[in-house]
């Protein structure tokens, strides 16, 4: 009997979307959220551990502990159907296996009925705030065994962590987008015809410089944009851009730490 893929959620269509807003599939994540599973698999004694979101279509692995960097390059994206973990994606409690061997729906996978022989799965749902699981922080083994309750507890906290890390990561980056649109709309107004790259280009070359300093090369471009001038011999910023950086309101203040919920996800946010 070959394997058969899970029925896909009730609310899919939602829940794929929870994933794409993540912006993260397709990219190693692994200086983000190594801690995670490698905390995963300590504390659990498994010898495999991954943060693994599902889209659509394929599996994504953050990042992984227990294989080494050539073996996980080569499969860290399977197509859904191929996956373990899809059959997570259903419940917000934790999908365990103790012996995947003898399990009717895992029996015939092909990493358990042929190598490596996995015998053991536990996947933890990534649940987002509107009650999507994302995806999991999952654990392997290559033997059968029990999770205590006390790992199953630790293990579903490090999972509510790594969630609320996602979707913070999420806000700040639609937050910086929001903000350069809206530089970008300022400069379009009061310099004409200006680009995304000029605009990064400009933000590059005009913080904390002495104008004096600047090659010609850069100066003959930052005035071509309009925000550099020369009077009687002397470089300046011109009003329009001075008047532009004082609309800019960039934080740069320690973020706080604060308690978001009871479970003890920790979370940080700006004064913003």
């Amino acid at each position: 009997m070959a394997f058969k893929p899970a029925k896909v959620p009730a609310d899919e269509s939602n829940r794929a979307l929870d994933v794409k807003r993540l912006g993260v599939m397709n990219l190693d994540q692994t200086k983000s959220y190594f801690d995670y599973v490698s905390l995963a698999a300590e504390f659990s004694s498994c010898p495999l551990s991954f943060i693994n979101l599902i889209d659509s279509d394929n599996q994504w692995s953050l990042c992984n502990f227990g294989l080494p960097p050539e073996v996980f390059e080569g499969f860290r994206k399977i197509p859904r159907e191929e996956s373990i973990c899809q059959y997570a994606l259903s419940s917000v409690e934790p999908t365990i296996i103790e012996d995947l061997k003898a399990d009717p729906i895992f029996s015939d996978h092909p990493i358990v009925s042929g190598e490596p022989f996995l015998k053991f799965y536990a996947g933890f749902p990534l649940i987002s705030i509107r009650g999507n699981v994302l995806g999991t922080l999952c654990l392997l083994d290559f033997k059968p065994r029990h999770l205590d309750k006390t790992i199953i507890t630790i293990t579903e906290k490090l999972a509510r962590r790594v969630t609320a890390q996602l979707e913070l990561s999420q806000e700040k980056t639609d937050h910086d987008l929001e903000q350069l649109v809206n530089i970008l709309s300022i400069c379009v107004q009061k310099l004409g015809k200006f680009t995304l790259e000029d605009l990064l280009f400009c933000l590059k070359h005009s913080k904390g410089i002495d104008l004096n300093t600047v090659g010609e090369d850069i100066f003959d471009r930052l005035k071509k944009s309009g925000i550099v001038e020369v009077s009687d011999g002397k470089r300046s910023f011109s009003k329009n851009w001075v008047s532009i950086m004082g609309k800019l309101k960039i934080s740069h203040e320690p973020r706080k730490r604060i308690k978001i919920s009871e479970n003890d996800i920790i979370g940080y946010l700006t004064d913003d």
